[in-house]
């Protein structure tokens, strides 16, 4: 363990009371280190404070809250080299499930501190960067319909509540026209995913053969189906079984372009769009991030 050295912590306002937090934090100061908090207030707050702290100088700007919250950090750092720490206390925390992250605040700052970080990918949409997964259709519905008054009560099970609300009433496709390198469809779809991680929506496997180094993105498209059929394919995609099923194309890709005549809703890391021009790329070797293991590496969702 090195001593002395320094984390900016950017915490969610909604989070900032926590006692385990404070607790972490308060053990890190004990053992040597400098803690720095910044709370977030409105949103575009995460992203300044990450990028302050890495013009100031530090070891790592640790995001503290959800997928938003980190999609916030990450953008701030893009560019830097100062590494990502992730204390994941939101709903879903999709990416630090994935990656071995725990939850109790102090474990996942004792990850940081002894671990080293991991150069890994990131995905940009339009001038965006992300680290796990952006959707559109169903999934991006659910996401931007889920109330923050029934995530903090429910937890994930609001997601899924919301996705059965929804699955009891008609579900519209929508169509767009997708563009990339040897890969071309204008298509009715009921959901897409475009993952440099593998799991979203609080555990789905969306893109289940992602990989967080290898330079590329992966598309999942679901083509409209019965209900039914449809219905048995959200449990397979609780694992990541559903590559085979018929209506499901998977392509992997170093950038797509999606057009729409209609706005189309869109999550970008667990945080709601509407967009009708979408270019999605990836920037390889872009962050460095601290986690347990790469997605595909361990046991939790999205592993593999």
């Amino acid at each position: 363990m090195t001593f002395g050295r320094t984390f900016d912590l950017v915490i969610h306002g909604a989070r900032a009371d926590d006692a385990g937090l404070r607790a972490a934090a308060e053990w890190a100061r004990t053992i040597g280190h400098r803690i720095r908090a910044h709370v977030t207030w409105e949103p575009g707050d995460a992203r300044r404070f990450a990028a302050e702290a890495a013009r100031r100088g530090t070891d790592a700007v640790l995001a503290v809250g959800g997928d938003g919250t980190v999609n916030e950090v990450v953008n701030g750092l893009l560019g830097t080299d100062v590494p990502l720490g992730i204390l994941p206390v939101g709903t879903a925390n999709d990416f630090a499930r994935q990656t071995g992250i725990p939850e109790d605040a102090r474990a996942a700052l004792d990850l940081v501190i002894e671990r080293p970080p991991v150069v890994v990918d990131l995905g940009t949409l339009n001038d965006r960067a992300f680290l796990n997964v952006s959707s559109a259709g169903l999934g991006a519905e659910t996401t931007a319909e889920t109330g923050a008054v029934a995530k903090g009560m429910l937890g994930p099970l609001a997601y899924a509540l919301t996705g059965v609300r929804k699955l009891a009433g008609e579900i519209e496709p929508r169509r767009a026209r997708f563009s990339g390198p040897s890969f071309e469809r204008e298509v009715e779809f009921l959901l897409f995913a475009v993952g440099n991680a593998r799991a979203t929506g609080a555990g789905t496997v969306i893109t289940p053969l992602a990989r967080v180094d290898d330079g590329m993105l992966d598309v999942c498209l679901v083509e409209p189906m019965a209900l039914g059929a449809f219905a048995g394919l959200l449990l397979e995609l609780r694992r990541g079984d559903h590559l085979e099923r018929d209506g499901v194309l998977y392509a992997q890709l170093p950038w797509v372009r999606v057009e729409s005549e209609v706005p189309l809703t869109v999550n970008l890391d667990g945080e709601p769009q509407s967009l009708t021009q979408l270019e999605y790329r990836v920037l390889p070797r872009a962050l460095r991030v601290h986690v347990g293991h790469l997605p595909g590496e361990g046991g939790e969702n999205g592993a593999g």
